[in-house]
């Protein structure tokens, strides 16, 4: 017998005359893409189809609290658009990502096959019942700090004051993850607790990812020099220099990229530029709450008051925090335009799934270079 590690309400079930506008809406948008874009972005367009189709399996949870929470509607935005005030209940997001993992022929493993090690980016607060998610280069730290903060085993109550170094290695012992429990365990909490996580369009965050661990002067662009810059100069640079092999200070985005796309690759993907889909398992774990960087405010706002724990804690806002600064859109073109087509379009089919499941399109300027 299948267990389902899911949470919620009753599926929703949408009007099936606006369901069958949508998809002719869908498909009529897929018909113009083809006449000007290549198929793999097709293929994109008719992955992000509205997703309303009934949830199969068992009836989650049954607790006024989570029915309450699945019924109402969030400040998030399905594409993630800054500033939009669309409403999206968050029962969409369970439709959406159901549907769309079984069209992408993913399919949640019985009990017996949950390992634990699957859920070691997943952060736990017993006292809150909360679960999240960390994604690299999606706010994550500033999350690590707020866990930190709500453990009660940090001498400050302003998480911007515990020092990102330290938050990733000396304050590590203090959070607890789940991958920690038995599977018992873990299916317990990923059918009672408060489950989030936070995304980021991926061709965005892989640029984000190279600049601040290739071209930055950190302690953490030092290590991912050595152990990824020179072995990837190593591998796709002609003639690379003695220098540049050994330094691994002058790696190209290009070659990068040429790492991620190659099928023979045998250097691990690191979290990262590692795949949403096998960071956050989004297939089997039914998350309440999906984030969106652009409303990083709103959307950890919501979670605070959601969870009850905005007395408790701040998030910093993105004025406050570096991610006001960041500005990697405005990179876009310039580091993009150093990589031919057939590499973009290959580039894109390693993140797809991403792409689909979370409900993200290629970039405009990505669009333009295909």
């Amino acid at each position: 017998m299948k267990a389902s590690v899911s949470i919620g309400s009753a599926p929703y079930l949408p009007n099936p005359h606006k369901l069958v506008a949508m998809r002719l809406g869908s498909r009529l948008l897929i018909l113009v893409v083809a006449l000007g874009v290549v198929v793999p972005i097709v293929v994109l367009f008719s992955s992000l189809d509205t997703g309303l189709g009934k949830i199969r399996g068992t009836q989650p949870s049954n607790t006024a609290a989570t029915r309450g929470a699945m019924q109402e509607s969030t400040v998030q935005d399905p594409q993630g658009r800054a500033g939009s005030s669309r409403l999206i209940s968050p029962m969409w997001w369970t439709n959406h990502i159901h549907s769309t993992c079984e069209r992408l022929g993913y399919q949640k493993p019985r009990v017996e096959e949950i390992k634990p090690e699957m859920f070691k980016k997943i952060l736990v607060d017993d006292d809150n019942k909360l679960l999240y998610c960390q994604i690299p280069k999606v706010a994550s730290t500033t999350w690590r700090r707020v866990f930190l903060l709500l453990s009660g085993k940090m001498n400050t109550t302003n998480p911007l004051e515990l020092r990102s170094n330290d938050v990733h290695h000396k304050y590590d012992e203090f959070l607890t993850y789940l991958s920690d429990f038995s599977t018992s365990d873990i299916m317990y909490r990923l059918n009672h607790y408060f489950k989030f996580v936070f995304v980021r369009e991926p061709f965005e965050r892989l640029l984000s990812a190279f600049r601040n661990k290739f071209e930055t002067n950190t302690l953490s662009a030092a290590y991912f020099r050595k152990q990824f810059g020179r072995k990837i100069i190593e591998k796709y640079r002609e003639n690379p220099t003695k220098e540049a092999v050994e330094l691994g200070t002058d790696l190209k985005f290009e070659e990068f990229v040429n790492y991620l796309t190659d099928p023979k690759r045998k250097l691990h993907l690191n979290e990262h530029w590692d795949k949403f889909q096998d960071l956050c398992h989004p297939c089997i774990v039914n998350y309440d709450f999906i984030g969106k960087l652009p409303n990083i405010d709103k959307d950890s706002g919501y979670v605070l008051e959601r969870t009850g724990i905005a007395d408790k804690v701040k998030f910093p806002s993105r004025s406050e925090s570096k991610y006001g600064r960041l500005g990697t859109d405005s990179y876009m073109k310039k580091y993009y335009t150093q990589i031919p087509k057939k590499s973009l379009i290959q580039l894109f089919n390693m993140y797809k799934a991403d792409f689909a499941i979370f409900n993200f399109t290629i970039p405009e300027v990505i669009k333009e270079m295909l």
